[in-house]
């Protein structure tokens, strides 16, 4: 914990509830850390036992005037000053200590002469062995960093090295969890991240729909019983309601970093709707459970089509892009993918040139040509396709959000209402082809 909640200063919380855990990983031995020495690149620290035995009053079962660390058991070197008989601005002795904590301390003022949230800190045994924090001996690497106010680093695999891929904020409510187990062994985060249309014809309305949903393990440990709801969102509440919850698929555990892709079959919707894909039950991060896509039936002879009815290149990463999906009569001629924004005037060109295939994809971002960003606001994406002296052309409106992601029924809150065939939304594209006639 190089970043304690609160002010820094003498007295200050800062200066006081610094701290390092240490693991014994060992199943049979205890290891004596009187001695032992805490390197955080500035000052060498000799750990020692911790005596105060006030230290005691918000938790009897931590073991004081000791420095054995016994097999499977935690210590937590605390700031000498940690009980600070005067403390000002706030956060006194904040940490509960898990139950069993061996506390040790150093014998100087501070732990190093104060944690930096740059520092690395090296564990050194008085035989030469050593753990390290921040991967001293890489200096290019992206830790050790600043997680945040009150927020401590954690080792996600307790023997696993010492990399930047090893090493997490603390997910604790909390802020972090001295003396006890790591956020990360508890930490269980499914996220949906990918809705697909496993046939690239277009379905029409009322024939069989085939779509995949693949499902990641984003968490640290192991998501045991998991299902997802698929589901064809027709009131655009984004939420499965009674005549839309079509199927629930079943997962099978996986690992962390593990991935599974379900298929499921639905019915083609009979106008333009979104294909829901989200998890049932909770973990610990809601906001990656939910995705979509907008699907469009077939029977017209559209060139092209939208992935999204609206999306939010807000940051979170979740509906980042738009994809235009585009099929042309045929690889020839010059196309041109634009977007245009309610007042007619244009705002980026998504593709301009001869078409590498018959059929493809582009993507908007929701920057403008200039690389700004687009405002929040109704947009039409148009198609031009020049060939053998004919010009074809095509709109379709899209919402673009800039705000936090909203799931569940939040969703659909500041959007514009009635985006679809035949609502303000594309009346609203009507008069921007219109504007740009004239």
């Amino acid at each position: 914990m190089a970043n304690p909640a609160g002010t820094s200063g003498a007295h200050m919380p800062e200066d006081r509830n610094e701290f390092v855990e240490l693991y014994n990983a060992d199943s049979t031995e205890a290891v004596d850390l009187q001695g032992w020495h805490l390197d955080d690149g500035d000052a060498v620290d000799v750990l020692t036992a911790w005596t105060d035995s006030s230290l005691l009053g918000t938790n009897p079962a931590l073991i004081i005037n000791y420095s054995w660390l016994n097999p499977g058991c935690y210590a937590v070197v605390l700031d000498p000053e940690y009980t600070d008989p005067a403390p000002t601005g706030g956060f006194v002795m904040p940490y509960h200590l898990g139950d069993s904590t061996l506390v040790l301390t150093v014998a100087n003022t501070t732990i190093g002469n104060g944690l930096a949230a740059t520092d690395p800190v090296t564990l050194c045994s008085p035989y030469g062995d050593t753990s390290t924090f921040g991967t001293p001996a890489d200096t290019t690497d992206s830790i050790p960093c600043d997680p945040g106010d009150g927020i401590s680093w954690e080792r996600i695999v307790v023997l696993d090295p010492d990399t930047a891929s090893n090493w997490m904020a603390c997910r604790d409510t909390a802020g972090c969890t001295p003396g006890a187990d790591n956020s990360s062994t508890t930490f269980l985060d499914l996220a949906v991240t990918g809705v697909a249309l496993t046939d690239s014809t277009t379905t029409k309305p009322g024939e069989p729909l085939f779509a995949a949903i693949n499902v990641a393990n984003s968490g640290f440990r192991v998501a045991d019983a998991w299902s997802v709801a698929v589901f064809i969102d027709r009131n655009g509440d984004a939420a499965p309601d009674v005549g839309e919850y079509d199927t629930v698929l079943a997962g099978h555990p996986l690992q962390r970093g593990q991935d599974e892709t379900l298929t499921v079959r639905l019915t083609c919707p009979n106008v333009k709707t979104d294909l829901c894909a989200r998890l049932v039950g909770s973990d610990d991060d809601a906001a990656n459970d939910f995705m979509r896509l907008t699907i469009m039936p077939g029977g017209s002879d559209r060139m092209f089509d939208l992935n999204l009815s609206s999306f939010s290149p807000d940051g979170d990463g979740f509906e980042e892009s738009l994809a235009v999906l585009y099929r042309l009569p045929e690889a020839k001629g010059t196309l041109k993918v634009m977007v245009y924004n309610l007042g007619g005037r244009q705002v980026a060109t998504l593709f301009s040139g001869r078409p590498p295939d018959q059929r493809g994809v582009v993507c908007w971002n929701g920057l403008s040509s200039s690389g700004t960003q687009a405002p929040t606001g109704i947009y039409a994406v148009c198609i031009e396709y020049r060939n053998h002296g004919t010009t074809r052309a095509e709109e379709l409106p899209v919402v673009l959000l800039r705000k936090q992601r909203l799931v569940g029924a939040e969703l659909r809150k500041d959007v514009v209402a009635g985006v679809g065939p035949g609502t303000a939304g594309e009346n609203a594209v009507m008069q921007v082809r219109a504007g740009r006639a004239a």
